[in-house]
């Protein structure tokens, strides 16, 4: 009686397993595909399908690349080329995206210091620059914005010159280092 009872438990499972495995969605090949994916996301900040291919071909983690230009795009009007461009230049491009979104962010002065377009433009692609120069971005991004908020007058552009500066090895602290 007990082993009558275990195999039509058995046969049960088995076909409730079967019909549940016909409610799982069918993924298709290129949404897991990383260099679709890439490509894809890129065409969306306005990178020429043509570019986009290229760069994400060459990138070592494509994923990684279309991150960094969709984080600053996201958070940034800084265009899609210039972002592209600068986030296949930087060995870490997820950290660049995080420290421009993160200082543009953090420091609403940054987009508003000259009303001009141009000037604005220009700050967005100093911002942009000093991200990808810096070699711990996560750090400069933090100093930054410490800098920026706790120093009365203190331009943002300026704090990112100090920042950027003074990253590696402080004159101060390492005296003979700098000659």
């Amino acid at each position: 009686m007990l082993l009558n009872r275990l195999f039509r438990g058995l046969g049960v499972f088995p076909v409730s397993v079967g019909l549940g495995l016909f409610t799982v969605p069918m993924v298709q090949a290129r949404d897991w595909n990383q260099y679709s994916v890439c490509v894809t996301q890129l065409q969306k900040f306005n990178v020429s399908g043509e570019d986009a291919a290229i760069a994400c071909s060459n990138a070592l983690i494509p994923k990684e690349l279309s991150e960094c230009v969709s984080m600053i795009g996201n958070a940034t009007p800084i265009d899609g080329d210039d972002s592209l461009n600068a986030c296949f230049q930087v060995r870490r491009p997820i950290d660049l995206g995080n420290c421009v979104a993160d200082i543009y962010n953090a420091v609403p002065s940054l987009a508003s210091i000259d009303s001009e377009k141009d000037g604005e433009d220009m700050n967005l692609l100093t911002l942009l620059s000093s991200c990808r120069t810096s070699s711990r971005p996560g750090f400069y991004s933090e100093c930054v914005i410490a800098t920026a908020r706790e120093v009365i007058d203190m331009e943002p552009m300026r704090a990112m010159n100090i920042c950027l500066a003074e990253q590696d090895f402080p004159p101060s602290l390492f005296p003979g280092r700098n000659e």
